[in-house]
């Protein structure tokens, strides 16, 4: 009932052209950035992690929206992105092998300046529709640089004990999928990944590839 009256007085729209849509999506706008969909199950070695999964290449349309969703206070561009994903049989298929998801975590000060972490808001929404635990078993410890403003050595060297887990309990021995919007030298993710000790199998999931 309560969320029929939320629907009422702010209805769902589509994330990309504002259209009233209670997916979130509309066929139309899906359609018009599948020129960017990639939708690659990749294997890597030399990490802390096995896959890396990705759904769209990080410009035009998808790009502009990210940066939209992170900066300009529209947490409600969740439900689109977690949308998109979902749409996605080949990633969800994956998926629904996995026993928890965890977000990339962001330094406490500066999720409070922005409201919100956009990929803790995805991350719950593909838990609650693909039956996984959702646990936010990291912690950022460390206020680094932005790391879009860093090349890709110094972009290792800043987030280099960033992290540290907080449940090592809850994820050991499970299949664990770690969670970001973006991947782009994949520094974040593997610095992450190195603290998730214990748990059988990690995989990375993001958004989108730079």
């Amino acid at each position: 009932m309560f969320d029929t009256v939320l629907d009422l007085i702010f209805p769902p729209k589509c994330g990309f052209c504002q259209k009233i849509n209670k997916e979130y999506l509309c066929k139309k706008c899906e359609l018009k950035i599948n020129y960017l969909k990639k939708d690659k199950i990749r294997r890597v070695k030399n990490e802390a992690y096995s896959y890396h999964l990705f759904a769209y290449e990080y410009k035009n349309e998808i790009r502009n929206k990210i940066l939209d969703f992170k900066f300009n206070d529209k947490p409600e561009l969740a439900d689109t992105f977690a949308k998109l994903l979902l749409n996605n049989k080949k990633i969800c298929r994956f998926l629904r092998c996995y026993d928890i998801i965890i977000p990339v975590p962001m330094y406490k000060k500066k999720q409070i300046i922005r409201g919100y972490n956009q990929t803790e808001l995805i991350a719950q929404k593909l838990a609650e529709e693909l039956h996984l635990e959702y646990v936010c078993a990291l912690k950022k410890i460390k206020n680094t640089q932005t790391q879009s403003k860093l090349d890709a050595k110094d972009r290792e060297n800043n987030v280099k004990d960033a992290y540290e887990c907080m449940d090592v309990e809850k994820i050991s021995n499970k299949k664990v999928v770690l969670f970001d919007d973006i991947f782009t030298t994949g520094s974040t993710v593997a610095e992450c990944a190195k603290k998730l000790k214990g748990a059988f199998e990690i995989s990375v999931l993001t958004v989108a590839k730079d």
